[in-house]
């Protein structure tokens, strides 16, 4: 009996020994690891932009009524003060000759008012006439040049409006756009020629406000246009935000016009720098899909999960920020084999 008791704890401690040294093997797993450096990193972003005319122009009618010709087609070049569009109102016209009318009328008026106000000056310098028919016929005449004065403004008001009736290009230039055709109507303010200028060209760009931030004045960027490189200036920039894209927009000329440019897309090349930040191989990074992107570091021999803030990833790398500085070696490889708290021993 007492040789099995001794037998029994034999195989007792035994057993223990083999759970003790599965233990040691799952609870040791090597992995790669390193410590980081923070450095300076720059990136260079891709913004779409639209090639447009520095000097372009919106053209409008002040006042409404039916187009009754368009003198121009799109694309076509024009000179400045060339005919571009007319417009038909049934009270232009007829107002400037009513008013032509009534001015001659007026005109002869003032003519005999003045024959009978100076008649009547000889034959009062005669007592022939009473002082006060000489005066009613004086104020006759001055009412009736007033009312020559009131009548010219209104010829000038129809004149004007008039010149109204036709849209005239403001600059030697090419259109753009032509809105409206003969016989359609046409609203007071309503745009319906476009022109442009291809001597000088400008491209405008709406940007998140950190690469906003890093553009100045007078800088100079490249911009790729169908394989060749274009250099622009920085001419201006936004100080307030879109209120619905929270972006902010920056305008930069081209040095150079592109020939058939105006329309067509480019793309800018906007320099940003991230200031001591990390980078890693992105195999490195954890990331679930739903949990915040993570990495392993190793803390007194063990697996410890460290949230990172990704910035960008470009050639195969990330490149993120961290709330906490990571002064632990960093898993590299072999963290697919671990997870948090398991015990592993770092090699370089």
């Amino acid at each position: 009996m007492k040789s099995l008791s001794i037998l029994l704890f034999v195989l007792f401690l035994s057993a223990c020994d083999k759970s003790n040294d599965t233990a040691i093997e799952v609870s040791s797993i090597k992995v790669e690891a390193s410590l980081l450096v923070k450095d300076d990193v720059s990136r260079i972003n891709k913004i779409p932009a639209v090639i447009l005319a520095e000097n372009r122009a919106n053209l409008s009618f002040q006042l409404s009524g039916t187009v009754n010709q368009v003198l121009v087609k799109v694309g076509e070049s024009v000179e400045q003060g060339q005919a571009l569009i007319s417009l038909y109102n049934p009270n232009i016209d007829p107002a400037v000759e009513s008013n032509y009318a009534k001015l001659e009328s007026i005109k002869a008026q003032i003519l005999q008012a003045k024959r009978d106000v100076a008649s009547l000056k000889a034959l009062r310098e005669n007592n022939s006439t009473s002082k006060n028919a000489y005066e009613r016929n004086k104020t006759t005449l001055k009412d009736l040049i007033a009312q020559e004065k009131a009548i010219k403004a209104q010829i000038d008001l129809a004149l004007a409006n008039q010149s109204e009736s036709v849209i005239t290009a403001p600059f030697d230039g090419v259109v753009a756009v032509v809105n409206k055709q003969v016989g359609e109507f046409v609203a007071a303010g309503q745009v319906v020629v476009t022109t442009f200028q291809q001597e000088f060209q400008e491209v405008e760009v709406n940007l998140p406000q950190k690469l906003w931030q890093g553009l100045n004045l007078g800088d100079r960027l490249t911009a790729d246009y169908h394989g060749q490189i274009q250099n622009l200036t920085v001419t201006e920039l936004a100080q307030t935000a879109d209120p619905k894209s929270r972006l902010m927009k920056a305008i930069l000329a081209l040095d150079t016009p592109i020939k058939g440019g105006i329309g067509q897309q480019l793309l800018l090349n906007v320099l940003q720098h991230y200031n001591n930040v990390y980078q890693l191989p992105l195999e490195v990074v954890v990331d679930d899909g739903i949990n915040q992107p993570y990495i392993f570091t190793v803390v007194n021999g063990l697996a410890n999960k460290h949230a990172i803030v990704p910035l960008f990833v470009a050639d195969g790398n990330i490149v993120f920020d961290s709330v906490a500085d990571i002064q632990y070696p960093v898993v590299l490889k072999g963290q697919s084999k671990i997870s948090q708290g398991m015990s592993v021993q770092a090699k370089p």
